[in-house]
């Protein structure tokens, strides 16, 4: 229940903030990415969603973003992006390469699963397309998804189905939390 409170409170947040996150590429797609600094922070000036430069008309948000607290730290340690099964594999690996391209596995272009090591921010990515939807749900989650309806956003809040894409942001085990 943590995890959607908290969820929603950074997406009504951030729902106000004009600096998202983008990088747009030769083809016109603009990939809205999430915020890797929101991962280890504790302070409320942490609250920005997305990463830094406006987005424009054409921006690709991800379908569902799921902030997770792991342990006792009370602050996020991984973030899941969900894309729609009509954004390409090809352009979300782009735009994480854009960034983080450096610490890219090399084999990458042929891995089902693309993966970054981000050493110095003491991060990873994982980026993969879902194989199966979610039977069955759990009770914060079923709750997630009635809210959202009540909120006029149909079945938007559904757990991530077969073909979506995910980009997970994943702080190292080391890594402490701070108020950034």
């Amino acid at each position: 229940m943590k995890r959607i409170l908290l969820a929603m409170a950074v997406a009504m947040v951030t729902m106000g903030l004009t600096s998202c996150g983008r990088i747009e590429h030769e083809n016109g797609t603009n990939i809205v990415l999430p915020n890797p600094w929101l991962l280890g922070c504790r302070s409320p000036t942490c609250s920005q969603l997305w990463q830094d430069g406006p987005a424009n008309a054409n921006a690709i948000y991800p379908r569902q973003v799921i902030i997770d607290i792991f342990g006792d730290g009370g602050c996020p340690r991984g973030i899941v992006a969900v894309y729609d099964k009509s954004v390409s594999m090809d352009d979300l690996k782009t735009s994480i390469d854009e960034r983080y391209g450096k610490w890219g596995r090399a084999d990458n272009a042929t891995l089902p699963v693309k993966l970054w090591r981000v050493e110095p921010q003491k991060f990873a990515i994982q980026l993969a397309v879902t194989n199966e939807g979610t039977e069955g749900i759990t009770p914060d989650q079923a709750l997630a998804q009635a809210v959202g309806q009540a909120l006029g956003h149909g079945d938007r809040t559904n757990m991530a189905e077969a073909g979506m894409k995910q980009v997970i942001y994943l702080a190292f085990a080391g890594a402490k939390c701070g108020g950034q």
